[in-house]
């Protein structure tokens, strides 16, 4: 997912200073140690082709004039680095200086928020007038939330306001963790002599095309989410009772006990909101599956074994869940509950999944506009922006950008999807927040990327039923990922594989693992479980759920990665089980890295 342009707090050099902004004597450039120094002037006019090239670069933000050095993740031309945003090819390491008229520089050492920008954990901005500054610390990964917008209780903001602002410096802004499947970031860097780490993917930019029309538009769907009487052996047997146990606190449904959007207006009590429900998946799997029928492609949720249909739903929801969990590390109830098996084991089950179906700091009225607006490309020729619109994260995959919205939109029309809904080619360009109003739309973009080759990425149905095998050898092989060099996987350099379906945990631990690469691989993995969260939610929320469902009279037998259940929390190392280290994708390099 591709952040949003900033949307700047302005913070005057006088408060920078006000901060505690250290002077240093007057310098006409970066100094420091002598991997700055030795940085070269950014030009537009430069070809950085391999990543881990440093620049020094100076822009004027809000009237401050800043300096810092940043460093490419990726092959890049043209593309300036940003102060406010660490979105694009180029990373900022360290703090920015601030110069002034007479070239005096400063530390920046607390900077001010900035909506594009994504912060970890323990990180520290200033958000206000220069004669009102209040001062704020990231509890865990965030972008786009305002540190000043209220909340009904402490635990739905990712900030903590701080008493005073502190005098000392602030780590480089650098990416961590996420509930929207932000994809290919660079991991965080060292201050003070900051360098790419082996594997960083490098990944080209990608140019958003429209999509060719389908060969064959999809059947009409009955609203109804009727399921045909042939097929769909799991999907059948999920009742209203088990898809609550999942979803207890989905936005949109109402609940007293849950956070705002349980509540009104964004949650009614007629349960006219709650539109991510269990027909609304179906809906969205047979508006998928009567496209699929009549193209010849493969089918979500209808092919294979009653176990197979049971493993894709469980991998889908835990991924989708981590994407959109309201739940956080030492949550009480109902955030977080218990599930005691029948042998009396305890599972820690967190159940804010399908809670954060819009993006955190954004809204949308009714009639598709929004107050807060982002994620505008006014570039993009083939889906141009509708004035007033703001296209940032929504759904289960977080769609963001016009562009995307568009596309989808495009291919949904094309395609003759959801035809009650997507009415015209831009209905989602007028009406972006559709997609995280309509559970079938939304779920159906999340199934469209499930089953979808992503370039050299096989999908993740291929990858979990056992069709894809192949370990990938070079950036244009389609394939599985490689192991981290020096890993080892039952003594063998690459990862295991079987054809088909298995019973073995290692296998689908490292299927599990190859899904959370194709998602978001440029951040989670390649040893980034070590400190991010994502990995091991996500295998732990699959555990659950798996034990859950094999216990109930469907029992589908879904193959569990036991030595990785309830580790929600804990932080991944070549110490793990091997199990563990495939099932968190920290033993793989990240797409792109090879």
């Amino acid at each position: 997912m591709v952040r949003a342009k900033p949307l700047l707090r302005r913070v005057a050099l006088a408060a920078a200073v006000a901060l505690g902004a250290t002077t240093l004597a007057p310098l006409p450039a970066l100094a420091a140690d002598t991997s700055v120094a030795a940085a070269k002037v950014w030009s537009a006019d430069t070809t950085y082709a391999s990543a881990g090239q440093r620049v020094t670069y100076r822009a004027t933000v809000d009237g401050v004039v800043k300096q810092a050095v940043f460093v490419n993740a990726w092959w890049t031309r043209g593309d300036a680095p940003s102060f406010t945003s660490n979105e694009g090819p180029w990373k900022r390491v360290g703090a920015a200086q601030i110069v002034d008229g007479a070239g005096t520089v400063s530390i920046e050492l607390t900077p001010p928020w900035y909506a594009s920008t994504a912060y970890t954990g323990g990180m520290i901005v200033a958000v206000g007038a220069p004669a009102s500054i209040s001062c704020f610390k990231a509890k865990y990964w965030t972008q786009g939330f305002n540190p000043a917008t209220a909340v009904a209780h402490e635990w739905e903001t990712p900030w903590e306001r701080l008493a005073a602002c502190p005098d000392g410096t602030t780590a480089p802004i650098t990416p961590s963790s996420d509930a929207a499947g932000r994809i290919d970031h660079l991991p965080p860097q060292d201050p003070v002599k900051p360098v790419v780490p082996g594997g960083t993917p490098v990944v080209p930019p990608v140019m958003p095309t429209v999509p060719p029309p389908s060969p064959v538009v999809a059947p009409t769907v009955d609203s109804g989410s009727t399921l045909p009487a042939e097929g769909y052996a799991f999907l059948r047997q999920v009742s209203a009772g088990d898809w609550d146990w999942l979803f207890p606190l989905r936005s949109g449904k109402y609940d007293t006990q849950g956070g705002t959007r349980n509540m009104e207006p964004i949650a009614r009590p007629d349960g006219s909101t709650d539109t991510f429900t269990l027909p609304a998946f179906r809906r969205a799997v047979l508006e998928y599956n009567g496209w699929a029928k009549a193209n010849n492609c493969k089918q979500f949720l209808n092919e294979g074994t009653l176990k197979q249909q049971s493993q894709e739903f469980l991998v889908f929801w835990a991924k989708s869940s981590r994407e959109t969990s309201g739940s956080w590390q030492g949550a009480p109830a109902p955030w977080i509950r218990d599930y005691i098996d029948r042998d009396g084991r305890v599972t820690q089950v967190w159940k804010g999944a399908l809670y954060w179906v819009e993006e955190v700091g954004y809204t949308s009225n009714t009639d598709g506009t929004s107050p807060n607006i982002g994620y505008v490309d006014t570039g993009s020729v083939d889906f141009p922006p509708v004035p007033g619109r703001s296209y940032h994260g929504r759904g289960v995959i977080q769609l963001s950008w016009n562009y995307n919205y568009g596309a989808f939109s495009r291919w949904l029309y094309d395609s003759g999807l959801m035809r009650d809904v997507i009415t015209a080619p831009d209905t989602l360009l007028k009406r972006p927040d559709l997609v995280a109003t309509n559970g079938a739309l939304s779920i159906l973009s999340g199934i469209w990327f499930w089953m979808t080759p992503q370039g050299q990425k096989p999908s993740s149905h291929d990858v979990l039923y056992g069709d894809a095998i192949n370990i990938s050898r070079n950036s244009t092989d389609r394939g599985l990922p490689q192991l981290r060099t020096g890993f080892t996987v039952n003594g063998q350099p690459t990862g295991p594989v079987a054809t088909g379906d298995t019973t073995d945990e290692g296998v689908m631990a490292f299927r599990i693992g190859t899904i959370i690469n194709i998602v978001n691989g440029g951040l989670e993995c390649n040893g980034a479980a070590s400190w991010h969260q994502g990995p091991p939610q996500r295998i732990s929320y699959y555990n659950a759920y798996t034990t859950y469902f094999n216990e109930r009279s469907i029992n589908p037998g879904a193959t569990r990665v036991s030595v990785a259940t309830n580790i929600w929390n804990d932080k991944i190392s070549t110490s793990s089980p091997e199990a563990v280290q495939s099932a968190t994708c920290f033993n793989q390099k990240s797409y792109y890295g090879w």
